[in-house]
């Protein structure tokens, strides 16, 4: 094989790896900020004057609508929002950029998360 069959090869493998880690994150991403809104929905329910048959059954319903249709929604929204991103660090030579905002988006919910959870970091 040529060393230019061999470089082209492997240019598309990190790009296709690049891309897989890419929608993973985006994925994990929108399955942690349908926790969030899963915990505010649920929290106002066991609030809620229901009874607890009632509050069981719209915590049920909560998590379908939720985690089947939302997640959907969320995803295509974060792909959106992250594939255009991807474009503009997509022209710089390295996939740090990327990285960098995955990992800025992912310490939002962190804290997010601890605030929700009543936990005080540090």
């Amino acid at each position: 094989m040529s060393p230019a069959k061999k470089s082209s090869r492997g240019t598309a493998q990190r790009t296709s790896l690049r891309h897989v880690l890419h929608r993973a994150l985006i994925g994990a991403e929108a399955v942690l900020v349908l926790g969030v809104a899963k915990d505010w929905i649920w929290r106002q329910v066991m609030a809620s004057t229901l009874p607890g048959w009632g509050k069981v059954a719209l915590s049920m319903i909560t998590t379908i609508g939720l985690f089947g249709g939302l997640f959907l929604i969320v995803r295509r929204m974060a792909v959106r929002g992250m594939w255009k991103t991807h474009h503009v660090a997509q022209g710089m030579p390295v996939f740090l950029p990327t990285l960098l905002l995955h990992a800025a988006l992912l310490g939002v919910l962190f804290v997010l998360y601890a605030r929700i959870l009543g936990v005080k970091l540090g």
